[in-house]
């Protein structure tokens, strides 16, 4: 179905940014490690950081798929709980990270890092922006909104950073400079400072995330004027959206005419659902509540019961 092919489109595109992380990951841990770079390793665990937010948007994305045939709400959600164990990897990693950064311009720095770290870094930052505009023209495809925080592109910011701080320490060993080569640990040092905000970022926001989350004003009230416009609906009263990935599940209670059957209201409740599903893109799914309506709730002895004829659709 269309809906499926869409999700299936967007996995396909996380998916691929997955594996290009992983491997800059690789690239830069085990070029670091060898050149003596700690302005790259502390890249590689910003790469690191841009590779759980990323599997904790496929895991999302997944799950908002299968999320029609799934079991209840309550289940345990085996992604959310890996965030947060990666998440707080990368805390101690990244604050391990700048302990040694600060630890090498106390002691001084003898020598600086090959030429190698200074390709690897140079190489990265075009495949990972390489990455962004892949992994946003999918988006752009399949009508998912554009990441809010903008955390697509820390890891080219990262990067930009190491490439100053490695290619300052080189430099000063052509050019016989040695007070340079603290360069390459204070650059680690920013990026560990980069690496342990991401960190905190994912688990606070995995930790925060309850299973409503908060529509922006002008969404929710388009949201609320496209359902009342569809025939049968005659009023909307609660509207609550929860988040998986870039997508969102809508949870939508409406009032419909207390005379018609069990069988019409469930049938305003599927043009609801397709309309919502239909017109907005990054709606993967909406569970539809129906309720009789009542015009003299809380006032119930305001009206007779030939007031509610008024509202047949």
């Amino acid at each position: 179905m269309r809906m499926d092919q869409r999700s299936a489109a967007c996995e396909r595109g996380a998916i691929v940014s997955l594996w290009g992380l992983l491997g800059l990951f690789l690239m830069k841990g085990t070029v670091g490690w060898l050149t003596g770079s700690k302005a790259l390793i502390a890249d590689a665990c910003q790469s690191a950081a841009d590779l759980v937010g990323t599997a904790t948007s496929y895991f999302g994305l997944r799950k908002g798929r299968l999320s029609q045939s799934a079991a209840p709400q309550s289940q345990a959600q085996p992604g959310s709980s890996l965030a947060i164990v990666m998440s707080a990897i990368l805390i101690v990693v990244g604050l391990e990270a700048g302990i040694s950064s600060i630890r090498a311009v106390a002691e001084g720095v003898d020598e600086a890092p090959g030429w190698g770290a200074v390709v690897v870094i140079a190489a990265s930052i075009g495949i990972r922006e390489g990455l962004v505009r892949y992994k946003r023209k999918r988006d752009n495809e399949c009508g998912i909104r554009e990441d809010r925080h903008g955390d697509n592109r820390s890891d080219i910011f990262a990067s930009l950073t190491a490439l100053v701080g490695t290619s300052g320490a080189v430099a000063g060993e052509m050019f016989d400079m040695p007070f340079l080569y603290v360069l390459d640990p204070a650059a680690g040092l920013v990026i560990s400072v980069f690496v342990v905000r991401m960190g905190y970022r994912l688990t606070a926001g995995v930790l925060r995330k309850s299973t409503v989350c908060a529509i922006d004003e002008v969404d929710s009230q388009t949201l609320l004027e496209s359902v009342q416009r569809i025939d049968g609906v005659v009023a909307v009263e609660d509207l609550k959206a929860r988040e998986h990935g870039h997508y969102i599940v809508l949870d939508v209670t409406v009032r419909v005419n207390p005379r018609i059957t069990v069988a019409e209201g469930q049938e305003i409740g599927l043009r609801v659902k397709r309309h919502l599903t239909k017109r907005f893109q990054h709606i993967i799914d909406a569970n539809i509540h129906i309720q009789p309506y009542d015009p003299g709730y809380p006032y119930k002895s305001n009206h007779q019961d030939e007031e509610l004829s008024t509202f047949l659709q």
